[in-house]
């Protein structure tokens, strides 16, 4: 199928919903696609049995929610089957859902689902956040303190099966039946931008609020994303039946348009596979505003004190003139002077704020009951935790005395890097710094990474002579590096 309306490349995509992230008007609609991997049924497997039982050929049947009305008129009202058709199909285990954990990881407060299961809450609750879960109309009114992912069930949940969403009446009747949960998504759709996984588009209820949004919102649509799979030739479907594939590729065609209409574009895969990828590639490029320095310096006989002082400070000031957030481990030597330019910068300006331009995360003291390894292990995790939160690692100097007096290599800076690299953040090591970045620079510029563009990492190499012009001029060339990888300026 060739480029139609509606479309947007996986590029250019990554690209606009990692800025939106940044901006922090990001969130995430949730669909029963995403809770098969574990087990659990789509749509059409769940009622599959009510169909069977009603000997309705549910092949041949376009909207699923009649058949549930169906049974449920022929039941007189009876929900008791239908309840426990939904509690026998849901599962909260995990079997390593890549899709749900890579949705759990990205920095995203809000998430929107049809989904009865308590997957995409274990996720994210395994990924360190703390979940305030909206289950119905009265959930809405109180928040958990502290929270920093809210999940809104709007279709109920299965703890409360009674409840949840699935005949014709109850979608019919919802915007009556759950007034605040529709005007909350109505909000949310047009303050945020959407990014739907594992969602077909047939829910009336959502169809509905997005009519009425269109309606209001003709000439001004918020631009929302869908990751779609591309309707393939290849699959076993369409194995001897080419006006099937023909049929379901012009359909696809016309929905994606019609998706357009709402504002929303459509991101498409070859395989479900893509997408976990996909969203580690969102994760990476919105947290490029998030820039950890790591560095320790106690021996200056490379690099004069005064000189190394001034790059720090610049370099810092410069990052946060920038609009970008510095992380930092108050590496030695190094950590004083990353404070003092952020802090500059902050002051300077009116529109600068402490909490969104510099987080500082001191190492904790060694307990003298610990024994080294225990300290060690300590240390690592502090160090994962630190560096999971940026998206841009830089590396100065590295080095450090033993007890004897010694100048050796800083291991603890070595061990940043393999976690930056284990992480796949992007690494830019200062060269001419020396030690611990010197080694980094020579093995980058053996083989570089794409990331990095060649003319301005050589210039990283080394400074013929230090002076105020060559640290201004080298500050320069690490914040081209940045701003390159930054979706705001790319």
């Amino acid at each position: 199928m060739t480029n139609i309306t509606g479309e947007i490349s996986k590029e250019d995509f990554v690209k606009s919903y990692a800025l939106s992230i940044q901006k922090k008007e990001a969130s995430i609609f949730v669909g029963a696609g995403t809770s098969i991997p574990s087990g659990n049924l789509s749509w059409t497997e769940l009622i599959q049995p009510i169909a069977d039982t009603l000997k309705i050929n549910i092949n041949s049947y376009n909207d699923l929610v009649d058949i549930t009305q169906y049974f449920l008129n022929d039941q007189a009202g009876n929900r008791n089957f239908i309840n426990e058709r939904i509690l026998d199909s849901m599962s909260d285990q995990h079997n390593n859902n890549k899709t749900l954990q890579a949705i759990s990881e990205l920095p995203v407060s809000t998430f929107w689902t049809t989904n009865y299961d308590h997957l995409l809450e274990k996720y994210l609750e395994e990924s360190g956040r703390k979940v305030d879960i909206k289950r119905n109309e009265s959930s809405l009114t109180n928040s958990i303190r502290g929270r920093d992912a809210t999940v809104f069930k709007m279709h109920g949940d299965k703890d409360d099966v009674n409840n949840t969403v699935i005949t014709r009446d109850d979608f019919m009747n919802y915007t009556e039946n759950h007034p605040n949960m529709s005007t909350a998504l109505r909000g949310d759709f047009i303050n945020k931008t959407f990014l739907f996984i594992g969602y077909s588009f047939n829910d009336p209820n959502l169809n509905y609020i997005l009519g009425k949004i269109k309606k209001t919102n003709a000439t001004n649509q918020r631009r929302h994303f869908c990751i779609v799979k591309r309707v393939q030739k290849d699959a076993p479907e369409y194995q001897d039946n080419d006006q099937q594939f023909h049929q379901d590729e012009v359909l696809q065609k016309y929905k994606v348009t019609d998706l357009n209409s709402y504002g929303i574009k459509t991101v498409f895969v070859d395989s479900y596979d893509e997408i976990p990828n996909i969203l580690q590639d969102i994760k990476l490029k919105s947290l490029c505003n998030n820039v950890f320095i790591s560095g320790s310096i106690e021996d200056y006989k490379d690099f004069d004190r005064a000189s190394a002082d001034q790059l720090v400070f610049k370099l810092a000031y410069s990052l946060v003139t920038q609009n970008l957030k510095i992380i930092s481990g108050f590496g030695l030597g190094v950590g004083d002077n990353v404070i003092n330019g952020a802090l500059q910068a902050i002051d300077n300006s009116d529109h600068r704020s402490l909490d969104d331009n510099l987080s500082l995360f001191p190492f904790p003291m060694a307990d003298t009951n610990e024994r080294n390894d225990e300290i060690r292990a300590r240390w690592t995790k502090y160090r994962n935790k630190i560096i999971s939160e940026s998206g841009i690692c830089l590396f100065l100097f590295g080095n450090k005395k033993t007890a004897d007096g010694k100048t050796v290599i800083a291991d603890g800076m070595m061990e940043e890097f393999e976690i930056a690299q284990s992480m796949n953040k992007f690494i830019i090591p200062v060269g001419f710094t020396k030690s611990v970045a010197q080694e980094l620079w020579d093995n980058f510029n053996r083989e570089l990474p794409e990331y990095l563009n060649p003319k301005d990492f050589q210039k990283l190499e080394k400074i013929t002579e230090i002076s105020e012009k060559s640290i201004t001029e080298s500050v320069q060339t690490i914040l081209k590096l940045i701003q390159r990888l930054n979706p705001q300026n790319s």
